[in-house]
């Protein structure tokens, strides 16, 4: 088998990956995992709609399997997600004629999903994606107020940020109150019902110029209030910003780089939560990769990775969105370090040489 990833990177930062229930079958994956990964994140399992689907009750099956094998397995455990626009039951936000809660309500079933979720695994999992693409895809130039970039009312209905929305009925503005306060209470509640866990934001697109602001300016303004607040701990409050990472062949890594220069400057630590590149398209599948496409590829690995390696201080974390590019949710593009037959590609024997 090859160089183990995790121990090739050791120095640097933890290595991770995917799983999901379907692997527990497949015990040659087990251990390919084990091999190659010492942190794991549910690809779906874990996220809010398949741990409550109503108010009260809770279905910990899969999430239970799965934090159970990483503990046995000496294999971090990255909890994802706790407050997602998407693959969420609409019950935390929303009333059944699909209106918006009010902010009172809204706030009490934030709690209670997170208090009932995070406090069932306090102390066996590393850290919480609290919040997951918080923010809209904004053309132009920042606002200057990373608040108004939020997710609210769209015309998109796969896109609405309804947690906003109800934050936002009943808000009393002469307090100051506004629709964003979900986040800072998200955070609240999960650093009350699981001190241990490394708290995170986690977003897509980061490295483009107005969602890479936004999200600092998020950290820094949210970390300053908690400064100020009763039960302030010492610790920051976002101590984790998550780049999902999702890139293609044509991906401005030059941008990239101001992210990580950015987000360095926060004091919060850096993961690439969602790693993956690829080349054609949807329509233009590149499954496989021709060999000039995947000597391209794995000189982009090298080159993200080269960035990782120099920004390693700052960064605590980097996963890959698939274990082999057949099981990618992206794999009409192989984006991978292991085509679809769990083989090495050029761009893992590429990032391997940026380690050594």
């Amino acid at each position: 088998m090859e160089k183990s990833l995790y121990k090739t990177f050791a120095q640097h930062f933890m290595f991770g990956n995917i799983i999901s229930p379907r692997d527990f079958d497949c015990p040659q994956t087990l251990e390919m995992f084990k091999h190659h990964y010492n942190a794991v994140t549910a690809e779906n399992a874990m996220k809010p709609v398949y741990i409550s689907s109503a108010k009260g009750e809770y279905n910990f099956d899969e999430a239970d399997r799965i934090v159970a094998w990483a503990n046995e397995n000496d294999i971090e455990v990255i909890g994802h997600t706790l407050v997602w626009h998407g693959q969420s039951a609409p019950w935390l936000n929303k009333n059944p004629d699909g209106t918006v809660l009010t902010r009172a309500e809204a706030k009490a079933n934030l709690e209670a999903f997170i208090k009932a979720y995070v406090s069932r695994y306090s102390g066996r999992v590393y850290s919480w994606d609290v919040i997951n693409e918080v923010f809209r895809d904004d053309a132009g130039e920042f606002s200057g107020d990373w608040r108004s970039h939020l997710r609210k009312e769209t015309d998109n209905p796969r896109a609405v940020g309804h947690w906003y929305l109800a934050y936002e009925n009943g808000a009393k503005k002469e307090l100051g109150e506004t629709g964003c306060d979900y986040i800072f209470d998200a955070f609240y509640f999960a650093r009350r019902y699981d001190p241990h866990a490394v708290l995170y934001c986690n977003e897509y697109n980061e490295e483009q110029p107005i969602k890479r602001e936004a999200m600092a300016q998020m950290v820094e303004q949210i970390n300053a209030d908690w400064e100020k607040h009763p039960h302030y701990d010492g610790r920051l409050l976002i101590e984790g910003i998550g780049m999902q990472f999702h890139c293609n062949h044509g991906t401005d890594l030059g941008l990239i780089r101001q992210s990580l220069e950015r987000f360095a400057k926060t004091g919060a630590r850096i993961s690439a939560t969602e790693l993956d590149i690829t080349f054609g398209s949807e329509e233009n599948p590149a499954t496989p990769l021709t060999d000039e496409q995947s000597k391209q590829q794995a000189e982009m690995y090298h080159q993200i990775f080269d960035m990782f390696i120099e920004f390693a201080p700052h960064i605590e974390r980097v996963t890959m969105w698939a274990k082999d590019d057949k099981q990618s949710w992206r794999s009409w593009g192989s984006p991978v370090l292991f085509d679809g037959e769990g083989k090495a590609k050029d761009a893992f024997h590429m990032i391997v040489k940026s380690a050594l």
